[in-house]
């Protein structure tokens, strides 16, 4: 009677193992938010994005970044967008579609909506234009890079080296200011009932400290949202990982 109990055990586990993994639920809580009625600045906001939309160097730069992503206006309570990549071009689409889990959520100025369209109009982001993109993706790209299915591999979770309490800093090396105080973007990670939770500000004494130069917080996000995807076999994946290792050393302090 125990060998056929054993058995069975076994036969249901195996039965299990091929079935496919139930589709994760969506973790959004957001609204789509209003779509209509628009007020002359939001007007503005919205052909600011289109605009951007349409530059090369904005579709090159946002090509393997995400999928999908929401815009938050900080200064117009419900209004959003979704912005998302659909056969090589970007595009930008009134309200937040809360079918698709987003890979981004970015908060935004309406300064920084402003902006997007002048920093990538000439091609190229100088020094300030770079900080202030890695600046706004920074918290964004850490909570992405968090949720990746990638990190139920061995190989990823070995070289990413996660723990249990880290501090991550973005530099400002140019002193770039806000409302008259240098901008400064610190985050802590923590895991926390079995998943990870970024949120702003230094708490706690970390296991681990980071400081990045804006440089390498935006190589270290298309190191794992765009390139470890990509990434088919075995050797390029750990190729990728080495990357990514070597950037994460370079920026751990003691």
């Amino acid at each position: 009677m125990k060998r056929l109990t054993f058995l069975t055990t076994i036969a249901v586990l195996l039965a299990g193992c091929g079935r496919d993994p139930e589709p994760p639920a969506l973790r959004t809580r957001y609204e789509r938010g209003r779509v209509d009625n628009f007020s002359a600045a939001e007007l503005r906001l919205e052909k600011a994005l289109k605009d951007a939309a349409r530059l090369p160097a904005a579709v090159e730069f946002a090509g393997g970044m995400f999928d999908t992503a929401y815009i938050i206006p900080e200064e117009h309570p419900g209004i959003g967008f979704t912005v998302r990549q659909k056969d090589g071009a970007v595009e930008v689409e009134r309200g937040l579609d809360t079918t698709t889990e987003p890979t981004l959520v970015i908060p935004l100025s309406d300064e920084g909506i402003m902006n997007a369209y002048a920093f990538f109009r000439d091609g190229k982001l100088d020094e300030t234009e770079e900080f202030l993109v890695a600046n706004a993706l920074f918290k964004p790209g850490w909570e992405a890079s968090y949720r990746i299915p990638e990190l139920r591999s061995r190989l990823v979770s070995r070289y990413m080296k996660l723990d249990g309490l880290l501090h991550a800093v973005l530099l400002n090396p140019g002193g770039v200011r806000f409302k008259g105080r240098p901008v400064k973007n610190e985050l802590s990670v923590a895991r926390v009932s079995g998943q990870w939770v970024i949120f702003s500000g230094l708490e706690g004494t970390p296991d681990a400290r980071m400081e990045l130069a804006p440089k390498d917080a935006l190589e270290m996000y298309a190191l794992i949202m765009r390139d470890l995807p990509r990434a088919k076999t075995f050797g390029e994946k750990r190729e990728v990982m080495r990357r990514f290792s070597e950037v994460r050393a370079r920026c751990l302090k003691s």
